[in-house]
């Protein structure tokens, strides 16, 4: 650790030391719900879990449709208020997001239950259940306020609140699914309750210690109108419709290549490749918080035109992790059919080779996890959008190319190759933006040089 820490510069640092909270975070919260997911299917039964999961899935997919984000634009434009000191733009922006978000929570709860009305039991063969899917809905867009929230708790660096909330909602959710199943087993409406109800709370009181937190910034400018913020509406109208978009893109590439598997083979090759994709990937667990708590981190010291800092800490992040990340790759080359066969059978041993293209993948992404929030930071969200438009297209004639020859190696070299085109470009334009940016700050300074 001596070794690693001499090697950091300031800004390193306080990304390890505010993602450490995250890590923390997410990592019982992965317990927690894998101790949910168990005793939830045996209580349930395969049957009413089957039902239960067709709700979730139904709900977290118009959800996922009508998330905007605001969360984002709250780190992106906050950092450029808070550090123009205007406090009261930032105040306006908080009411217009809340506002928003009620707008599409309204239309979200709308949907779903027009949907269970009228569909629900025929496509689930199992009426009486509509109002609890209507409640679930309800209870689930309070995700799109926890995004704004938590994001502005990261924006004013409150990293450890922003745990503990957390960890203390995800005890809270797990202590009342589960003795609501101990007492009740197979009993969907009073399990339903309670999931409602632990949804409920998790958004009541994430939110009210969010604003209780930063309350004494936030009173002042409680009356500032949103004429303020008009000059800028333009701009956030932009940075949310194609961070939206960009966002539905993104779910694209991290699911349709399995979709375009099953339609060009099989499912068998389905099998082989999911399995390999998950075990591929699981490294992104350790570098989620990372991408969590650098961008916040970035947009300030961005707004702040620091720029020689945010070149000198992704130099220093991504170097350092350049040697352990081969070593990780040559070892794991060679022990990849063990891994597999010993983990899940002879059965899957096709799934080696796959598994090893996603594990490239997976470091590299790891070694380059700044790429999107500092393309978010620097406002290039139509940029990104482009990007991905593009890697879809590349990745879906690689796929066409690939997979009749290798089958799910193929679709795995595939996804490594529309990986790396979308890192690249992130990162070209990125810095791209920083040396236009650097050479403005350079003339405003020596107009005359």
């Amino acid at each position: 650790m001596k070794f690693i820490k001499k090697r950091l510069d300031k800004q390193s640092k306080t990304l390890i030391k505010n993602s450490s909270w995250i890590f923390l975070s997410n990592s019982l919260g992965t317990a927690l719900g894998f101790v949910r997911s168990v005793v939830i299917a045996r209580c349930l039964g395969v049957h009413l879990f089957g039902i239960y999961s067709l709700t979730i899935a139904f709900v977290a997919l118009v959800i996922e449709y009508l998330n905007l984000n605001m969360g984002s634009a709250v780190i992106r434009f906050g950092a450029i208020y808070k550090f123009e000191n205007r406090i009261d733009k930032f105040t306006a922006l908080l009411k217009a997001t809340i506002k928003i978000n009620l707008l599409m929570a309204l239309i979200t709860v709308a949907i779903v239950s027009v949907f269970s009305f009228q569909f629900y039991a025929d496509v689930y063969k199992t009426p009486g259940l509509e109002w609890f899917t209507i409640l679930f809905a309800a209870a689930s867009t309070s995700r799109y306020f926890n995004s704004v929230s938590m994001g502005m708790l990261r924006m004013f660096y409150k990293f450890k609140l922003n745990a503990i909330i957390t960890i203390i909602m995800d005890l809270i959710e797990t202590v009342i699914i589960v003795l609501a199943l101990i007492f009740y087993p197979r009993n969907l409406g009073v399990f339903f309750s309670a999931v409602i109800v632990t949804r409920f709370l998790n958004g009541m009181i994430c939110n009210f210690m969010a604003f209780y937190e930063i309350k004494k910034d936030l009173l002042p400018y409680r009356f500032a109108p949103y004429s303020v913020i008009k000059p800028d509406v333009k701009q956030l109208r932009e940075f949310v419709i194609s961070t939206s978009i960009s966002g539905s893109l993104k779910t694209t590439i991290a699911q349709g290549d399995t979709v375009l598997l099953g339609s060009l083979i099989s499912a068998t090759a389905v099998g082989f490749y999911s399995v390999a994709k998950k075990l591929g990937y699981a490294v992104f667990v350790l570098t989620d918080p990372l991408s969590s708590s650098i961008y916040p981190q970035l947009s300030k010291l961005l707004a702040e035109k620091r720029y020689p800092e945010v070149k000198k800490m992704l130099r220093k992040i991504t170097t350092l992790s350049l040697f352990p990340a081969i070593i990780l790759l040559t070892v794991l080359f060679f022990l990849k059919d063990w891994i597999v066969i010993s983990l899940y059978g002879k059965s899957f041993a096709e799934s080696a080779m796959p598994f090893f293209f996603f594990l490239v993948s997976a470091v590299l992404g790891a070694m380059t996890f700044w790429t999107l929030p500092l393309i978010q930071s620097l406002g290039l969200a139509s940029m990104r959008l482009k990007i991905y438009i593009v890697t879809i297209i590349t990745g879906i004639a690689f796929a066409f190319w690939l997979v009749p020859l290798f089958q799910s190696t193929g679709m795995a070299i595939a996804a490594l190759i529309t990986n790396v085109l979308n890192m690249v470009l992130f990162i070209w334009f990125s810095f791209r933006k920083i040396r236009t940016e650097e050479l403005k700050s350079a003339l405003e300074i020596n107009p005359a040089g």
